[in-house]
């Protein structure tokens, strides 16, 4: 059954009066105009105070909250052979890494270089893909990998989908910042894809200020690819943690075979779906410090 959307209303912050200067003699008049402003000031709290004890109550209040996501996503404008190595032309570049790795259909490419619409310093089918050619109007999609099996990364994010006082750090998109002190739930998700005929195990864990946070790590298996298609999972579990004003913390990702990367879905037509994320964060304030 549908229901009657309720409008958002704002409380009025209540405002200590400037009282008058009393007289130096009684006066019945300043008396009268002194008690109406008190019981203005205090009709205010009474109201604002009844609404914030209401059932409604919490929807007055604003917590810090953050809600993140890394989804580079553009389009081919120049066709691309099976074994072409020349710059990658796109309609634009300005979600993706200065570095970093693409998606295009079935194909993983790395690319060490970015202009506003050109991928340079390109290496055809990496993370166990093969090379095919691909036209222009293709989907190219940002992919985030390892190294090697032995190494791990920490998930850059390149979109602000909500932020009040929880940031994506100015200088370093991997580091999410608390400017307000408090415990925190932070939750993510990971979309996996592994284009190997093995399967493989990733590993992700939190860190914060630059140190492990301990029990944070979780494992999930990926499946090798089934046909032409890549084995795909996805991934997410939250944490509670307690953070200082001017903490951070960072989403480490590692892969046992090194090969399984998060990846940017593009849109579909069949079914029809928007873009799916290869990493999504948010963090929401539970409370404050314990004393």
């Amino acid at each position: 059954m549908a229901t009657t959307p309720v409008p958002v209303v704002r409380l009025i912050n209540p405002v200590a009066p400037r009282l008058p200067a009393a007289t130096v003699e009684w006066d019945h008049r300043f008396m009268e105009q002194h008690s109406n402003i008190l019981r203005l000031y205090f009709n205010q709290l009474d109201s604002v105070l009844a609404s914030l004890l209401s059932s409604a109550g919490g929807s007055y209040l604003n917590f810090p909250n953050g809600a993140f996501h890394q989804d580079g996503t553009t389009t081919l404008t120049g066709a691309m052979t099976n074994n072409g190595t020349t710059p990658i032309q796109v309609a634009s570049t300005e979600l993706f890494q200065s570095t970093g790795h693409l998606l295009i259909g079935t194909e993983l490419v790395a690319y060490t270089g970015k202009t506003s619409t050109t991928f340079t310093g390109i290496t055809r089918g990496v993370y166990g893909t093969t090379n095919t050619s691909h036209n222009i109007g293709d989907s190219v999609t940002e992919a985030l990998g390892v190294a090697s099996a032995s190494t791990s990364i920490a998930i850059p994010f390149d979109t602000t989908d909500a932020s009040n006082q929880v940031a994506i750090d100015g200088s370093d998109p991997t580091k999410v910042v608390f400017d307000v002190p408090g415990y925190y739930n932070i939750q993510f998700s990971a979309q996996l894809l592994n284009f190997t005929t093995s399967d493989d195990n990733v590993t992700f864990w939190w860190r914060q200020n630059g140190t492990d946070v301990a029990y944070s790590a979780g494992i999930q298996a990926v499946p090798a690819k089934h046909g032409s298609s890549a084995g795909a999972a996805i991934v997410s579990w939250n944490i509670v943690l307690p953070a200082n004003g001017g903490d951070y913390v960072q989403l480490l990702f590692a892969s046992e075979s090194g090969n399984t990367v998060t990846a940017t879905y593009p849109a579909g037509a069949s079914p029809v779906h928007p873009v799916s994320p290869s990493v999504i964060l948010t963090a929401t304030f539970v409370s404050a410090l314990y004393p």
